[in-house]
């Protein structure tokens, strides 16, 4: 009672198949990705013994907490030995001169009566009245020379007053006055002048600072691959903090960089998806879909072992050991150049996250991967793979240089190793494509256009059969080559396959080769001494027949595909109208008087299955013309049309006027008029013309 429930076709069966494979896809790429940035996690205690050896991931300098002490007493030491920066503080200078200014205004402008108390503080009543009765200009010259002293003392610097060094120095600069005068103004300064040297703290602290960082600290340092410690050794303090120093210790992963990983890998993978659904369609299967999965996470596995490696020296840009052209050239032969260029841009980005968002591995691979493509593109033979890697290796060379010019790369042995890696990159991408590609062929059941080529030799059993036993049949299979070649070429499918297709398509006649009229060399044709249902059986059957001669020399799918489509359904015409004439009433339906089928399904199959028509049709016209082998060709199509034998082909109405057009321009050649050289020679002769009668030519 479930069953219409729970009823799946196998469209939606394949959908939900191929969904189940991205989802999978994306959650192995993303742990991949992601793995580089998982912390290793070291949780030893201190006098813990340690179960095994432990090495350092990668370089390490940092400051331990000895080294922290003794770079500490180093750094008090430079402190200590640093003089303090002194400096006049001009505040302190204009305050006394102004003291010395307003004490002379007061002297001058007061009655000996009423003086300041502060005047007292400074001078003997005697002094003061002294002062008073010098006259104006004179007690103005004293005030001005005066304010000169203290200002040469000020613009000294004083740290410290020394009484006695002024005392000695006040008689000398002012040789012109009395002494009693020398010793007043010596009074005055000595009472106001005071230390205006101050410690200029920002000027100290600049040259502290410059002494510090001028200073060679004490680190401790590991290599990569150098122990920490030993198996059976006791963890102390100092492992502890190299391990702290590397983040190993009692570390924990970022969720935060796991889930943008995840949604780079879940965009990129949606991307490659609905490219392929939206500009690929007959490559939207579970095979290919899984096909180009896998080698997109290969690749990127690769990338992520290459970082494991430790044998590298420290020149050598680790990137240049992934073989990323190999996912251009797989997926170019088993499935298409526009997604092994989509596919191999992902793959880039996708290692690029590996490399810490490295722009240069992202830009070298990605134009590795763009111009493997380009070149294997054309590439039909396997030799031409050997071939096409050293292209990609000069190509590679060429990035490398370009990386080391912008990074302002100078030593000459980077240059040297570099480009030799990255020309050994193109050439091991193409050796190794050239060892796995039979192996994918064979797990995807694809066939390539290097195996179509290996088939095509004539020296094949079956051609060779055909050639002995059938030849008409042979002959007819070459003529069908060269018109379904031409035509795929005038509308981009793929000539290999046409030709190959043509070549094996009528090899279910090496059964019963008297049967078919190219093979019939005499008068006698079997068909007239048997019934018209009898003739339309074995006409019939030699398509059947010949999946199973493909089955049994294990012609590839794609081959039995064309023999089994290359006639469609169409209608046995000949027969079908004997049939009625001689039992005189027009059957029901003229099924029993048609190929089985499929109607063909490719272009490849539609191509040869009017170029099969074409050739047959033409060779049976007597004394052709061109205009005959036109009109023919055109009633051919026509029919082909009506009959809807092209209904599911893919062919636009467009492209089949290429190809009658193809057919048309090979068939001129064929037909083209030879000149009579016997005329010729008869007519120069009756002319009078004496020379000797050349002998004609077997062919033009």
């Amino acid at each position: 009672m479930f069953s219409g429930i729970f009823h799946i076709n196998k469209k939606q069966l394949n959908r939900y198949a191929i969904y189940g494979l991205l989802a999978l896809s994306i959650i192995i790429n993303t742990a991949i990705i992601y793995s580089p940035f998982i912390p290793q996690n070291i949780d030893l205690e201190i006098n813990d013994i340690a179960l095994s050896t432990i090495t350092s991931p990668r370089y390490l300098e940092f400051e331990s907490n000895s080294d922290k002490s003794v770079n500490k007493k180093a750094e008090k030491n430079i402190v200590d030995t640093i003089t303090p920066v002194y400096s006049i503080n001009q505040t302190i200078n204009s305050a006394i001169i102004e003291n010395i200014v307003l004490f002379f205004d007061d002297i001058s402008s007061n009655s000996t009566n009423q003086f300041s108390i502060y005047i007292s503080q400074i001078l003997s009543t005697e002094d003061t009245y002294y002062l008073k009765s010098l006259s104006h200009d004179t007690l103005q010259q004293l005030k001005s020379d005066t304010l000169s002293i203290a200002n040469q003392f000020l613009s000294n610097g004083i740290k410290e007053i020394n009484r006695d060094a002024i005392k000695n120095t006040i008689p000398k600069l002012l040789e012109s006055y009395n002494p009693t005068l020398q010793d007043i103004s010596y009074k005055i300064i000595i009472h106001y002048l005071q230390p205006n040297l101050t410690i200029d703290q920002q000027q100290t602290n600049l040259i502290i600072k410059q002494a510090l960082s001028s200073q060679n600290k004490q680190k401790t340092i590991y290599k990569e691959g150098q122990p920490i410690i030993y198996e059976g050794e006791r963890v102390n303090e100092t492992q502890i903090e190299v391990f702290k120093a590397l983040n190993i210790y009692n570390s924990k992963a970022s969720y935060i960089e796991l889930f943008g990983i995840f949604i780079f890998t879940f965009i990129g993978i949606i991307i490659l998806d609905r490219f392929i659904h939206n500009f690929y369609k007959r490559a939207y299967s579970l095979k290919y879909i899984c096909l180009t999965l896998l080698v997109l996470t290969l690749l990127v596995l690769i990338g992520r072992l290459t970082l494991l490696s430790t044998y590298l020296p420290s020149n050598i840009l680790t990137y240049l050991l992934i073989p990323i052209s190999i996912s251009s050239m797989l997926l170019t032969f088993l499935v298409s150049s526009n997604i092994a260029l989509i596919t191999g841009s992902l793959i880039s980005l996708f290692i690029s996250l590996l490399f810490n968002m490295d722009f240069n591995v992202f830009i070298f691979l990605f134009l590795s991967t763009c111009f493997s493509t380009f070149v294997v593109l054309k590439s039909y033979k396997r030799s031409d793979l050997i071939v096409s890697g050293y292209f990609i290796g000069a190509f590679n060379i060429c990035c490398i240089v370009a990386i080391g010019l912008i990074s302002k790369e100078t030593t000459y042995s980077w240059y040297g190793f570099n480009a030799l890696f990255a020309f050994g990159n193109g050439v091991f991408s193409a050796m190794v494509t050239l060892a796995i590609l039979p192996y994918f062929e064979l797990l995807f059941k694809i066939t390539t256009n290097q195996t179509l080529l290996e088939l095509a030799n004539l020296n094949h059993p079956l051609l060779k059969r055909l050639m002995m036993d059938a030849p008409g049949t042979y002959q007819h299979s070459l003529m069908v080559a060269n018109l379904s070649e031409a035509a795929a070429e005038s509308i981009g499918a793929n000539n290999i396959l046409c030709r190959v297709g043509s070549y094996f398509h009528d090899i279910g006649k090496l059964k019963r080769p008297v049967f078919f009229s190219e093979n019939q060399f005499t008068q006698d044709n079997p068909h007239e001494t048997i019934a018209p249902r009898i003739s339309k059986m074995i006409i019939l059957s030699h398509v059947k027949e010949g999946v199973e001669l493909a089955i049994k020399h294990k012609l590839p799918t794609i081959l039995k595909d064309l023999i089994e489509q290359h006639h469609g359904t169409s209608l046995l015409s000949v027969f079908y109208t004997q049939a009625i004439s001689k039992e005189g009433e027009l059957p029901s339906t003229d099924d029993e008087f048609r190929y089985p089928g499929p109607k063909p399904q490719t272009k490849e199959a539609g191509i040869i299955m009017l170029a099969d028509s074409v050739e047959a049709a033409t060779r049976s016209i007597e004394k052709s013309t061109p205009q005959k082998i036109e009109n023919m060709i055109n009633k051919i199509f026509k029919d082909k049309l009506d009959d809807l034998q092209l209904s599911d082909c893919p062919l636009s109405l467009n492209e089949v006027f290429m190809i009658k057009s193809s057919f048309l321009y090979l068939f001129r050649g064929i037909q083209h008029n030879r000149v009579d050289y016997v005329k010729e020679v008869e007519k120069l002769n009756s002319q009078g013309n004496s020379f000797s009668k050349p002998t004609p030519p077997d062919s033009n």
